[in-house]
């Protein structure tokens, strides 16, 4: 009924290493002009097939493993083609410095990318046509409305691809507000027949504490039929990959939020946060020169930016940055979109992410993990706290240089509305924090910063 991200993603990956095998046959008969020898097509594929993991990546950190994107009506042509494009030139270059491989496969390399490209693009087309279509899709009923549901509705119906179609809702008593278009309202009858008349009925239970007794009892009796049920949050998140803070109470962190379970990660974490700052620091130490010329040049001021920020429990510490703003006229507000206070060497630094390279050495000094939350000013973070709720709760983990937040896709400022919304993503992340969301994490900010480069 609610198949896995996971399954999807395996479903995905399957069909790319069928079609990469596939082509690369091809490939090789184009080449010879017929059909290869035995010892040709073993001789290629022992020396080619390792290199599709290394597709499967750069097509991960091209989001192409979405189910949301594979799935939907966009085949993101322009993506599977720049992901084709860069893992022929990762191959053409393993080849080079290969020496020992005994092909020299430069012919065969353009063909392959040309026929992978248009094999990924047909696949993917028809992965989209087997998501709408045939994939198995789940009937949603709302039991409760909120702007939550809301929201919700909205989104399922303008996306069909996800798998699901909206049955309808049983409002609260005394609901007076006209439902969404497509989505009807359903009296309490209305629920025993969506059992019993629809396949994969799916319940989105929303407040429970204010559903009549007699609307939970019709519920209790559906049990032992074909149908599920799950609570308005989990479904949120399930759908968007954030918490609803509008809807959530003490009582869900009780229950979602352990990180005693998470503690025999943190040495694991640590392990990585030193690596990766010393290896960051390794790499870009022959640019830092070039980029305090660039500052010197662009204004008057100091070549580093220093504020303290708020860190795990409320701690605080001095967080580095390369300055990117002018110094004079400038009262630290927050950063806006386009803000003319921003150099010109400034909004390279900040487009590439260059700026924050002196945070590697907040996460050699502990103050800073390399993934966690974006760290805030105390004196925004008070003020914030009192429009937000559970506002504070974002700092029981370390933050970071980078988070779920930041290659969600979305732009958000400063704004309390913005906020509010990274604060859905800073949630998802504490009551999911584990090893394989920090590597997704990774990966996809590789591709966030690719894309802020190529703006």
């Amino acid at each position: 009924m609610l198949e896995s991200r996971t399954s999807k993603q395996l479903l995905l990956m399957l069909g790319d290493l069928v079609v990469l095998a596939a082509m690369l046959f091809s490939s090789l008969a184009a080449r010879t002009g017929g059909m290869p020898s035995a010892e040709e097509i073993a001789i290629h594929y022992y020396h080619f097939t390792p290199t599709f993991a290394g597709w499967l990546l750069v097509m991960y950190i091209a989001g192409l493993y979405s189910p949301e994107l594979a799935f939907g009506l966009d085949s993101k042509v322009v993506r599977i083609l720049g992901s084709s494009f860069v893992s022929v030139l990762a191959t053409a270059v393993m080849f080079y410095l290969m020496s020992s491989v005994p092909i020299t496969p430069k012919t065969l390399l353009a063909i392959f990318g040309t026929f992978a490209s248009v094999g990924l693009i047909l696949w993917r087309g028809l992965a989209a046509y087997i998501g709408r279509n045939f994939l198995a899709r789940s009937a949603i009923v709302f039991v409760g409305w909120s702007n939550t549901a809301d929201d919700l509705c909205r989104t399922l119906s303008d996306e069909p691809h996800r798998g699901f179609d909206i049955a309808g809702a049983y409002p609260q008593p005394g609901f007076d507000s006209a439902l969404p278009k497509g989505c009807a309202t359903i009296d309490l009858m209305g629920l025993s027949e969506a059992a019993v008349n629809r396949k994969n009925v799916l319940f989105i239970i929303g407040d429970e504490a204010s559903l009549p007794e007699n609307v939970r009892l019709s519920l209790f009796e559906l049990l032992g039929k074909p149908v599920r049920f799950m609570r308005l949050d989990d479904f949120y998140e399930r759908i968007y990959r954030r918490v609803p803070i509008g809807i959530i109470d003490v009582l869900w962190f009780l229950e979602n939020v352990d990180l005693l379970s998470k503690r025999s990660y943190q040495p694991f974490k640590r392990g990585l946060d030193i690596l990766v700052a010393l290896t960051g620091l390794f790499v870009s130490l022959p640019i830092w020169p070039f980029i305090f010329l660039a500052i010197k040049l662009s204004s008057r001021g100091p070549v580093f930016f220093k504020q303290r920020r708020l860190g795990r429990n409320g701690r605080l510490f001095t967080l580095l940055k390369f300055r990117t703003m002018r110094t004079d006229q400038n009262d630290f507000a927050p950063t806006e979109h386009g803000d003319p206070r921003i150099t010109l060497a400034g909004k390279f630094l900040r487009g590439s992410r260059l700026d924050e390279l002196p945070q590697l050495l907040n996460i050699l000094r502990g103050d800073m993990s390399f993934i966690g939350p974006r760290p805030e000013r105390p004196e925004l973070a008070e003020d914030l706290s009192r429009q937000i709720p559970f506002y504070y709760q974002r700092l029981l983990v370390k933050p970071g240089l980078t988070g779920w937040d930041q290659v969600s896709g979305e732009y958000h400022s400063a704004s309390v509305d913005d906020t509010h919304k990274k604060l859905q993503y800073d949630l998802y992340y504490l009551k999911n924090m584990s090893p394989l969301l920090d590597l997704s994490i990774f990966l996809k900010t590789i591709m966030t910063v690719l894309m802020r480069i190529g703006r």
